[in-house]
């Protein structure tokens, strides 16, 4: 079937055949002339809590907020006319945002539910035997663990975990790189890593990874390489970078946390010279551009984000109102997001150092940290110290890793204010 006939026949093309077009709606300036508290005003947090997990789960600002509003009344009255009408343009236009942000191509970038799904439709897609072997570290989630144990049983191909610092207070760059440099031997195909550890705060410094990996697929055949898959998502949306200078093959994020996006959703972006090192794990509705579900022959090169971002129904109403979370973030400055988180975390990790009862665990360095501060107090249990500042009306959280600590993250949507007071109350615990 022809695409143009296709489209009219269906309803599905753009412009004129719309039945029930995409509504407008006005997206509010993040940036008023009261600055970072006009930010945090177009957040409906309570205002009695200083809010530092927000790494967690965040809320929406208000043009998030309304565009998921607005979509949900839209599909409550026409829920079957709205979607066909409204799926495909609404679908770009979330890609085109999130391509502007990550300075990419609309077509490398996957929508998926969340930092876990991604990583489960990267790893369990990729191309490995049993020759091949994966290197990852220590350090990961339990999302990252699981889907590269999934994919090694599938696969075959066998799982080298190596350390990449021993006292992650003391990380640095140089010993990173060596240790990774070290590890890399002649059957390592994927280089697996996460790019912000939750577990203790450390960074990443994935340029310098991404430049060895580099050099060492310098001297093997393209057939041999080695591809660098990233974590990314405690770092998404705080770090002012783009897909370029990052280095790396493959980036998941969930889109929920440090970006504001809408609870469950996500993105996979896939550089274009690797796409074929995967396989589709979850069958896709928009296939060369469509979906051979509707009976299109594809035309053409599938492009990622066709062939990876999974089929189904999804929470449209949050899918599609991601856009606003990228657009939030570049209306306000990706550098001028990285500059106050930033400052605000290294007010907070200064504070935590100079406490003689408290161990700070994450790299005071902005180079080897983010917004995320590890912490112990002494003769205190993680949990417990958690319980006193929900006491105190601070929600902070632990990690949940082997080794937990408490941790404090906080981000644009706070102040200086808010840090000395919870300086003061782990203050108090001594």
């Amino acid at each position: 079937m022809n695409r143009r006939k296709f489209l009219l026949n269906s309803g599905l093309a753009l412009g004129a055949s719309s039945v029930l077009p995409l509504p407008s709606y006005a997206s509010t300036d993040p940036v008023p002339d009261d600055g970072w508290l006009g930010v945090r005003a177009q957040f409906p947090l309570h205002a009695d809590y200083i809010h530092m997990a927000q790494m967690l789960f965040a809320a929406h600002p208000k043009p998030v907020r309304d565009a998921i509003e607005m979509y949900h009344r839209e599909f409550d009255q026409h829920p079957v006319l709205f979607w066909e009408d409204n799926w495909i343009p609404a679908i770009e236009k979330v890609k085109v945002s999130a391509a502007g942000y990550l300075q990419a191509d609309p077509e490398e970038i996957a929508l998926t539910d969340s930092t876990t799904m991604g990583l489960g439709i990267l790893y369990s897609g990729l191309k490995l035997n049993s020759e091949d072997e994966i290197l990852t570290t220590t350090h990961d989630h339990y999302s990252s663990e699981k889907a590269l144990e999934f994919a090694a049983q599938k696969n075959g191909a066998s799982i080298k975990r190596i350390s990449l610092y021993d006292d992650p207070a003391k990380a640095s760059v140089d010993e990173i790189v060596e240790r990774l440099g070290q590890a890399i031997g002649q059957r390592t195909r994927i280089v697996a890593v996460t790019w912000v550890h939750s577990c203790t705060g450390v960074k990443l410094p994935i340029r310098a990874m991404a430049d060895v990996i580099k050099s060492r697929n310098a001297d093997r055949d393209f057939s041999d390489r080695i591809y660098f898959c990233v974590d990314g998502v405690h770092g998404f949306g705080v770090e002012n970078i783009s897909m370029e200078s990052l280095g790396c093959d493959f980036f998941a994020a969930g889109t929920h946390k440090w970006l504001f996006g809408p609870r469950g959703t996500g993105i996979l972006w896939g550089k274009r010279d690797a796409w074929h090192m995967m396989t589709p794990t979850i069958p896709a509705f928009r296939e060369a551009p469509y979906g051979m579900w509707m009976g299109l022959e594809p035309e053409g090169e599938v492009s990622f984000s066709d062939l990876h971002s999974p089929g189904g129904f999804h929470a449209y109403e949050h899918r599609w109102a991601l856009n606003e979370a990228f657009d939030f973030h570049m209306k306000i400055g990706k550098d001028k997001i990285e500059s106050r988180t930033h400052q605000l975390n290294q007010m907070m990790k200064d504070g935590l150092s100079d406490m003689k009862h408290v161990n700070l665990h994450t790299p005071r360095s902005m180079e080897i940290s983010s917004g995320i501060n590890c912490f112990e107090v002494s003769g205190m249990k993680p949990q417990d110290v958690v319980d006193k500042l929900h006491e105190r009306k601070i929600i902070a959280s632990t990690s949940p890793y082997r080794v937990s600590y408490p941790r404090l993250t906080p981000c644009i949507i706070n102040t200086e204010d808010e840090v000395l007071k919870a300086l003061k109350v782990i203050e108090s615990l001594a």
